[in-house]
């Protein structure tokens, strides 16, 4: 069977609902050998449409049936007031070595003692230097004398009861609230930090569940004949218990671990679990004094990006936000003497030799298809195996199953070249996908009511490895071939066998709301790292482990992934306990039967090193996911230098032996520089002057590259920045719109994550842009301003000035010997002073879905991530470099365009002929002695041989933006009808020569150029919708700026 190819339409993001997911699943198969379980499988997808889309839901325990509780639950919350008094005792502790109970800053000991009125289990606070220590009633039993400190009692008011009677799951109880009206948008001015409402006390989840008599027996007979009956949460934020019909069914306090619970054995045990023939109570019960240990998402609370809470998790200390039933929950019916699939683990591994040559279609070696099937078995059952592969193998297995869970078959399939395409990176080739699927089938025999069921997983045949060592170098190759110690020439990574110059970015969490997840905004995300030019995202290790929808697009798309495990620091690092276990485990198994994950690693920037509090991430984290899935290669954290034993050097493979890292090694990979905004008081970055070169003109100077030189994969280095007029401004008051919010600024100290006394709501958008304005504007922009014309400068010129700063940095990266260039960071959680390149793209005011495209993507898309790029210093020297493993034919002409004449002088021109890629550079040197940054700007230009076509084009200034003598462009836009694909074209007139002309609307979609160079004579360019087009929001909105406007 042919593989299955899905269309790239161009600008249009590959979207699908559960229904049209379901017609493509029906008319995919031919009905002559669709399988009856297929067909039923398609329209049960059809029926049980989630609720936040298709894409979000993680694939489930499958069972004979399964009933989705998602949808509309009751919430209740235990609301507890301001305190009727505060005793305070001065120079009074309790229990001083113990401070397991947690801690929150405070400015008073009034405001510890209210604290710790909010939190249940708190009897007293300690409030010492701006900080408050919460003290158990076993605590109070033991005081100390404790010179500067104050014990802090509350005496309770009596609580209230708010009741949500439809709050929603999958969702969270912040995004609830907003919706019942009893909050603002949380992210609006300063209301992240009003959490009286949301952040203590116990807050209870009730969905009624409606059961058959049919349902009900099946759970009693759950002793005589193994028919069970799972209620299953894939996910759940923060500490709950579990109750049904008021029986404690079990504690989650791992927001990346699938809980599920067996009815059966719950009713089995002593004083069981009553159930009822119609309604039954289910609760999830929040409480804040459950021990999470940090298993949620570190960014929750606050990051250099994320806004700033002034809640925190009382035993680890680690900031909070939100809380909530995240995922969906359901229940799955297994018959007497049946089983449950749990998950459908296919690792695939290439049995040829190791290449350095492009497997060729047709001639390569085969896959070997390892399918790792873990069933939920309630009693010892017997029976069928069968596994199909799209391509044709198949397996049938009699096997017997023990009870228990997580129980473990392998069937191995062969899959060889006549019977697949190869699975390949953007830009290289397709990205052909092929559903394996896997039943079982009880015995008749002995088994009462059992039926098959059934399941897919959809793969791709790849080669992926990870090289450290000069793999071009016949003798390295044979000498690797035996060691398990990585090597130290670099880091970069071969598909089927070529080389890849990865370009792209770190993805953080499109959301600090889970209730606002939206599966359009996730796939959406990753159309655009494509049409960007990026081949591969980093999954950061503070997030979360993202849902299904993102994962399906990259293997797609063709965007490989570099993946961390959840751990990072401040209060998130690792412990060996079974639930950090399962929850490894857990993840692994759900994710790892996707192409578009190349490579695993521990934890972001944990640097491990035996013998230290970081060997752990060899010796349990990474250990355990190496016994998970022996068919990526594994890599000890991000950064890092390597392995000295437990992978396979040439590829980086777990080899099954234990894993030990270097204390020390060859920097072969690198985090950094950060340019991070600062000038004014805020959470992050420097309060006073913090000016930076500008990098303009970049200084590039020879050197060797290619794969047998030194080299280096810079998996992250960024610089801060907001975000448009249109994305910032529906978070802020009017009074507000400015990037000082026209007010006194916070009194802000404590270092990288500082405490802001104050009001001002910019103190608190993390970074300032002032320096950076500064650096490549000048000091005209009146920052301490506010209204819609100053701010919409001051951001343009904030925006424009980061996409200077990055585009500099890659441009003289890439003259360098790089294979890696993965910028911090992609998207942004909120609009704020962050790091991406993509906005804040949950639909709500002033978003694009997505993400609307800031000036540093289009520069992405344009020049600075193309495979074949141009770019020069300011002594005329110049490059061009091949990075794709092609050969390229073509030319590169370079020009200087005058500023007040739009006169054109050609400069250099020259026909390329580069062998293949990456790493093939190509030397230029001209003469820009006759050229002055302040009246002109260079523009290189690369035209293809094959189609006439330019694949790069790079305006390369020679000064600063500030220093350049620009006329008045009079700049106008107009805006056409729809074209037959979609598009729109919009026109933009310019009176003298433009720079950096960046066209903006409130219409969801991009543009098909933008922050460009415009001559007189006008340009146009394209609008490409994202979803429907909205012709007449695009008109309305519509607005054009370039840097003569604000001069």
């Amino acid at each position: 069977m042919p593989p299955h190819l899905p269309t790239n339409r161009a600008h249009k993001v590959y979207f699908l609902s559960m229904k049209q997911q379901c017609l493509r699943c029906l008319s995919t198969y031919q009905m002559s050998v669709m399988t009856a379980h297929t067909a039923a499988l398609c329209l049960l997808m059809m029926s049980v449409a989630a609720v936040h889309g298709a894409g979000l839901r993680d694939d489930p325990i499958t069972g004979d049936s399964a009933t989705y509780l998602d949808g509309t639950w009751i919430a209740r919350h235990e609301m507890q007031g301001p305190p009727k008094s505060c005793q305070f005792k001065e120079n009074t502790d309790y229990n001083n070595a113990e401070t397991d109970h947690g801690n929150a800053p405070a400015s008073s000991k009034e405001e510890c003692c209210t604290l710790c009125s909010q939190r249940s289990g708190c009897v007293a606070g300690v409030f010492f230097q701006n900080m408050c220590w919460f003290k158990s009633a076993a605590d109070v039993a033991q005081p100390d004398s404790s010179p500067g400190r104050v014990a802090c009692t509350p005496e309770r008011a009596p609580g209230q009861t708010l009741v949500l009677p439809a709050a929603t799951v999958p969702g969270d109880v912040v995004t609830d609230l907003e919706t019942a009206g009893h909050i603002g948008d949380p992210l609006y001015e300063l209301n992240f930090k009003n959490a009286t409402l949301w952040a203590y006390g116990v807050w209870n989840y009730t969905k009624s569940v409606s059961l058959t008599e049919e349902d009900v027996n099946r759970v009693k007979a759950y002793s005589e004949t193994g028919s069970d009956m799972l209620l299953v949460f894939d996910g759940i934020k923060m500490g709950a218990n579990i109750y049904l019909n008021g029986k404690l069914l079990g504690t989650a306090n791992d927001q990346f671990l699938r809980y599920h619970f067996s009815l059966g054995q719950a009713m089995a045990a002593e004083n069981g679990l009553l159930l009822d023939v119609g309604d039954n109570s289910l609760v999830v019960s929040f409480d804040e004094s459950i021990d999470t240990g940090g298993r949620f998402m570190a960014c929750t609370g606050g990051w250099d990006w994320a806004p700033y809470t002034t809640t925190f998790e009382a035993s680890t200390g680690s900031a909070t936000f939100t809380r909530g039933i995240w995922k969906s929950v359901y229940l799955v019916t297994i018959n007497g003497g049946g089983a449950a699939i749990e998950h459908v683990v296919p690792q695939i591994f290439y049995t040829g030799e190791y290449p350095t040559e492009a497997l060729q279609p047709q001639k390569h070696s085969d896959f070997k298809v390892d399918v790792i099937v873990k069933f939920y078995v309630p009693q010892a059952s017997e029976g069928t195996l069968s596994v199909k592969g799209e391509w044709g193998a198949s397996v049938k297995k009699q096997i017997s199953l023990p009870a228990g869970s997580a129980v473990s078959q392998t069937v191995t399939l062969t899959a060889t070249a006549e019977n697949i395409s190869l699975w390949w990176p953007a830009g290289l080739g397709k990205q052909p996908l092929y559903t394996i699927s896997v039943s079982y089938a009880p015995s008749s025999t002995g088994q009462r009511n059992a039926v098959p069921v059934a399941t897919e997983r959809r793969v791709g045949f790849r080669y992926v490895a990870l090289v450290t060592g000069n793999d071009t170098d016949p003798e390295y190759v044979k000498k690797a071939a035996t060691s398990q110690t990585t090597g130290s020439m670099g880091m970069f990574f071969r598909v089927n066998g070529v080389p890849i110059f990865n370009r792209g970015a770190n993805m953080i969490p499109m959301e600090e709301l889970e209730g606002r997840f939206n599966v359009e905004a996730y796939a959406r995300l990753v159309q655009s790292a494509v049409d960007g030019n990026m081949n591969m995202l980093r999954v950061w290790g503070g997030g979360i482990f993202l849902p299904n929808v993102w994962y399906d697009e990259c293997d797609r798309l063709g965007i490989m992934v570099y993946h961390d495990m959840q751990y990072a620091q401040q209060g998130h690092s690792p412990k060996n306990t079974p639930t950090q276990d399962a929850e490894l485990r857990h993840q692994v198994r759900r994710l790892s039967h996707h192409p578009s994950i190349a490579i695993w690693d521990g934890c972001n920037e944990c640097r491990v090193k035996m013998g230290t509090p970081t060997g752990i991430y060899a010796t349990f984290v990474m250990t355990v996911v190496a016994e998970e899935d022996k068919s990526r290669a594994i890599w000890p954290s991000c950064p890092a230098i390597g392995w000295t034993a437990g992978v396979h050097a040439l590829d980086s493979l777990p080899s099954g032996n234990t894993l030990v890292t270097p204390d020390n090694g060859q920097t072969i990979e690198t985090h950094g520089p950060y340019q991070h905004g600062g000038g004014f008081p805020s959470v992050n970055g420097a309060n006073g002057p913090a000016p930076f070169p500008s990098n303009i003109p970049i200084t590039v100077s020879q050197t060797t590259t290619g794969f047998a030189a030194q080299n280096v994969f810079a998996s992250e280095f960024g610089c801060s920045v907001f975000s448009s007029f249109e994305s910032m401004s529906p978070t802020l008051s009017p009074d507000h719109w400015g990037v000082h919010a026209g007010m006194k600024p916070d009194n802000c100290s404590g270092g990288f994550h500082s405490r802001c006394q104050g009001n001002n709501p910019m103190s608190e958008r993390n970074y300032a842009c002032d320096n950076i304005i500064e650096v490549y504007f000048g000091t005209d922009d009146k920052l301490d301003d506010v209204g819609e014309a100053i701010f919409k400068q001051q951001l343009y010129h904030c925006v424009l000035g980061q996409a200077l700063e990055i585009k500099n940095n890659i441009e003289t990266r890439r003259s360098k010997n790089e294979f890696g260039i993965i910028v911090w960071q992609f998207n942004e959680i909120w609009p704020t002073g962050g790091w991406g390149s993509i906005e804040y793209g949950t639909p709500r005011p002033g978003q694009v879905i997505g993400g609307r495209w800031k000036p540093l993507h289009h520069f992405y898309q344009q020049s600075i991530f193309t495979d074949v790029t141009v770019a020069c210093g300011g002594d005329g020297l110049c490059y061009v470099k091949n990075d794709i493993a092609k050969p390229f034919s073509g030319s590169v002409l370079i020009k200087a365009v005058a500023f007040a004449t739009a006169q054109v002088t050609d400069i250099h021109i020259e026909s390329l002929s580069l062998s293949s890629g990456p790493g093939v550079t190509h030397w230029i040197q001209t003469n820009f002695s006759g050229v002055s940054g302040a009246d002109q700007v260079i523009v290189a230009f690369i035209t293809s041989a094959l189609d006439n076509k330019v694949v790069c084009e790079n305006v390369i200034p020679l000064t600063e933006p500030k220093n350049m003598k620009l006329l008045k462009s009079d700049a106008k836009v107009s805006v056409g009808k729809e074209n037959a694909d979609g598009s729109v074209d919009v026109h933009i007139d310019v009176e003298h020569v433009a720079m950096y002309v960046t066209v903006t609307t409130l219409a969801a979609g991009r543009f098909s150029s933008n922050c460009i160079l415009v001559m007189p004579q006008g340009t146009t360019v394209q609008f490409l919708p994202f979803g429907t087009l909205d012709l007449s929001q695009l008109r309305s909105s519509i607005r054009v700026e370039d840097v003569s406007v604000y001069m």
